[in-house]
């Protein structure tokens, strides 16, 4: 990024030595702004908006997971991506830490190169993401990314898979009668339901959408996709207005020959499975 403005990170540590360490190994590439407590990342975000937010969890006053919710309450910081670099390795940390919209969770210690190597990842989508907002790649409707974004973004995404071995699920919905109304409330919800950043959503089709969920089981993907069921069934519509969805799931962990295409075509045969059997959810 020599010729490129640098990214901004903030590292959220109560402890000095870490927050010396994480400006040590950053402070080459990125622009690092430190702050010691909860409030004070808080305070830092809204001022600064960086690119990307390093927190601890245990923290005096307000803890990680406090300072979290806080963000993704704000307009002004709940787009800002945010890893957890805690001494807490155990799986329910790790899962309330995504569950509350964390894109990823490292454990104390930790490995500089990788700590690098994963938020450089991580800042990539985040450039992806401008680069297509430059170029027109949304859909005019509805605000999301279209189909000729979502197509090269599961490229990028596939491949990571394939190189950091983990799974990736892909969530195709398809809104019965598809009016124009009924397509803009399915897209507010899942803009609304979707908590990681990494996530990538889509307007698929005329009537169908596409969900992109990185290092992320079939489980996983289930508890996303029933979520934003949900949201929908929540919605207050019109008398007389129903909105019906039909929902596919395809999840697997790929291999370098595993055909991409297949991967699609599982999520689109088990939605009209859905579909022929009435249910709402197949995968």
């Amino acid at each position: 990024m020599s010729k490129e403005k640098k990214f901004k990170i903030l590292a959220v540590d109560d402890e000095k030595a870490n927050l010396d360490l994480l400006i040590h190994i950053l402070k080459d590439t990125y622009i690092v702004y430190p702050a010691k407590s909860g409030e004070a990342a808080l305070k830092k975000a809204a001022e600064i908006q960086p690119d990307l937010i390093l927190l601890d969890v245990i923290m005096p006053e307000m803890n990680g997971f406090e300072v979290l919710e806080k963000l993704k309450a704000d307009d002004l910081t709940q787009h800002i991506p945010v890893f957890f670099i805690t001494a807490l390795n155990n799986t329910e940390d790790e899962k309330r830490a995504l569950g509350l919209g964390a894109v990823d969770y490292i454990v104390k210690p930790f490995n500089a190169d990788m700590v690098k190597v994963r938020i450089k990842t991580q800042l990539q989508l985040i450039k992806y993401m401008r680069t297509i907002e430059e170029l027109g790649m949304f859909d005019e409707l509805t605000g999301m990314p279209n189909r000729k974004s979502f197509d090269k973004q599961l490229m990028v995404e596939w491949g990571r898979a394939v190189r950091e071995k983990t799974p990736v699920s892909l969530i195709m919905i398809d809104v019965d009668e598809g009016e124009e109304n009924a397509l803009i409330e399915v897209a507010g919800v899942i803009n609304a339901r979707l908590k990681r950043v990494t996530d990538v959503h889509a307007r698929y089709s005329e009537t169908m959408f596409a969900i992109i969920l990185p290092n992320t089981n079939r489980d996983g993907a289930a508890i996303v996709a029933e979520d934003i069921i949900k949201g929908v069934k929540a919605l207050t519509l019109e008398e007389g207005v129903q909105i019906t969805l039909s929902v596919g799931i395809s999840s697997t962990q790929p291999k370098h020959d595993d055909p991409i295409s297949y991967f699609v075509l599982q999520a689109d045969r088990n939605l009209f499975k859905a579909k022929a059997e009435k249910n709402t959810v197949s995968y």
